[in-house]
């Protein structure tokens, strides 16, 4: 698995354990250095297990990060997992079985649990995509069915799909699932295999606004890609970027609730109300399906979802 690395020394020794915690103990973890100012390398290296390594560099960003653990991954599967995340004992054996026994599946995610920075549960993210709606979503870059950090996939697979994109963060995830949902199916474990840490440091904490715009032009890109268009370069998409007024009220209600949950996270339980309220006022669908997701999930034996066959 594939671990980037960047000045998150708090979470990355908690990050390993779970990875050494897993029920299936056959994996390489590499974990990819972007030029952390802080001591989270040394913390990996001095874990002292074979299985680990360590590959330091300059600064370049998250998804040159994963490209760079990409070029250096040996197996015939590759997971990513960011430093501030975890994951629950059973998630490789679970995941692995079902590429094992399905070659049609490329790729397979799984629900993960929220968590605040002191390890409070929130909610969950993760949705079944096993109709041919959800694939024709994941295609046209409307659906992230699940975090980056669930995701194990085919590694000749990633590489023949490009890997991701370093112009694009923080959608690269999104950016690449479209790509992959090409290659062919793809599954969610339906049950929590790991959590997803949100805190105020967080990229999307920090960039709702660029990520917008982004996870517009990683539409349109796999739009043109499908129906047979050209596709437009970043550089046009954003000098001709103009929000209408509709996307400007979801844009707003998507930026309350997200505001909101980090607000419920530092304790802050009255002003995290107004805003909740405010963005069900603007976007009602919205955010009560948003609030839905958040709603703790039931430790239930896996179910899977499949999307095409």
């Amino acid at each position: 698995m594939i671990i980037p690395l960047y000045n998150t020394e708090k979470y990355i020794g908690a990050c390993l354990a779970s990875v050494l915690g897993q029920t299936h103990q056959e994996f390489e973890v590499i974990v990819v250095d972007d030029g952390s100012t802080d001591g989270g390398a040394v913390i990996a290296e001095n874990i002292g297990d074979e299985r680990i390594r360590v590959d330091r560099g300059a600064n370049r960003g998250v998804a040159a990060a994963r490209n760079r653990g990409l070029a250096l991954a040996r197996g015939e599967m590759v997971a990513f997992l960011d430093a501030d995340d975890l994951w629950y004992p059973a998630k490789l054996s679970e995941q692995i079985s079902l590429l094992q026994n399905d070659r049609g599946l490329v790729a397979v995610g799984a629900v993960f649990q929220y968590l605040s920075g002191n390890g409070r549960v929130l909610g969950r993210m993760g949705q079944e995509v096993r109709d041919a709606d959800s694939r024709e979503r994941l295609q046209r870059g409307r659906l992230m069915p699940f975090p980056i950090s669930s995701l194990i996939a085919r590694t000749d697979i990633v590489r023949a799909a490009g890997g991701f994109d370093e112009s694009l963060p923080p959608v690269e995830d999104l950016d690449l699932m479209t790509r992959l949902a090409l290659a062919g199916s793809v599954a969610t474990v339906m049950r929590p295999l790991g959590a997803y840490r949100v805190h105020s440091n967080s990229a999307s904490a920090r960039q709702h606004v660029k990520m917008k715009m982004l996870t517009r032009f990683v539409e349109k890109r796999a739009e043109a890609r499908l129906e047979g268009r050209p596709a437009p370069t970043l550089e046009s998409f954003v000098s001709s970027y103009r929000l209408t007024r509709a996307q400007r009220r979801r844009d707003g209600a998507a930026r309350r609730f997200r505001d909101a949950g980090l607000l419920v996270m530092e304790g802050r339980y009255v002003r995290a109300s107004a805003l909740c309220a405010a963005a069900l006022v603007a976007r009602p669908s919205y955010t009560l399906r948003r609030i839905a997701m958040r709603l703790p999930v039931r430790r239930t034996p896996s179910a899977v979802a499949h999307a095409g066959n």
